[in-house]
């Protein structure tokens, strides 16, 4: 009723609820920051970068063809579509390293190759 009589009344009510507004949104700005974020686990892309991952085929690469490789990044095993860098086709279970990532695709290579195993086989081969 004494809004209705009153001009006054109009004018405390509105800055009442515009500061209990504020408060409340500053204590739930308080939890989230505070309970929520937490300043020591920020992610890194780089964390999350696909070139240079070791993983193994689950799923044999045909020469031209797509397979699938299986990696663990970031403590968590993941899965994602892999083509040979090369062309070449890819038997399941070998050690694959990934050369580069296009649209969800990794473009993969032996790792026997990108180690230099191969290399120093031939060489050992031909000294003697």
């Amino acid at each position: 009723m004494l809004t209705r009589y009153s001009g006054v009344w109009v004018g405390f009510g509105l800055l009442a609820s515009i500061a209990s507004g504020l408060v409340g949104g500053g204590v739930v700005f308080l939890f989230l920051s505070r309970m929520l974020i937490s300043s020591e686990e920020n992610m890194d892309p780089a964390d999350y970068e696909m070139v240079g991952v070791l993983g193994r085929i689950s799923s044999s690469v045909r020469a031209g063809g797509t397979g699938e490789i299986i990696y663990t990044q970031m403590g968590t095993r993941r899965v994602c579509g892999a083509r040979s860098d090369d062309g070449n086709a890819i038997a399941k279970g070998a050690e694959v390293v990934v050369t580069r990532y296009e649209k969800g695709i990794a473009y993969v290579r032996l790792w026997s190759e990108m180690s230099g195993e191969d290399s120093s086989e031939a060489t050992g081969a031909i000294e003697r």
